[in-house]
């Protein structure tokens, strides 16, 4: 049974976020498979407590699955030889969105651990 924290948070995300995001480009499945991906990644994590941070990681991770997909296809098929940009898309959108709500915190860090000693991004 699904936590109602995570589940609430993910349908809001959803409901606010595909209709504008749509109008300014997304791919509307790369989106929905990201928010799918970030919504099953944030049961698990521990660090996603209130339905706040909840929102925001599936919200995040939607996005940059919605407009990060097409790029990271694009970059993965010169790696992949045979394999079709098309193809790639909606599984980098999988990606993108069951790794940003872990990856994006640790990045935070160290750019704001790099702010604090001084040195630049």
């Amino acid at each position: 049974m699904t936590e109602p924290t995570s589940t609430a948070a993910g349908a809001a995300a959803g409901a606010l976020t595909v209709l504008p995001v749509a109008m300014l480009g997304a791919q509307t499945d790369a989106l929905g498979l990201g928010l799918f991906g970030a919504l099953l990644v944030c049961m698990w994590l521990r660090s996603v407590r209130t339905r706040s941070r909840a929102f925001s990681a599936v919200l995040l991770s939607g996005l940059l699955a919605g407009y990060g997909s097409p790029i990271a296809a694009s970059v993965a098929s010169g790696y992949l030889s045979g394999m079709n940009v098309d193809a790639l898309r909606l599984p980098m959108a999988l990606l993108i969105g069951v790794l940003s709500p872990t990856l994006v915190p640790i990045l935070l860090r160290v750019a704001a651990a790099r702010v604090d000693q001084g040195g630049v991004l």
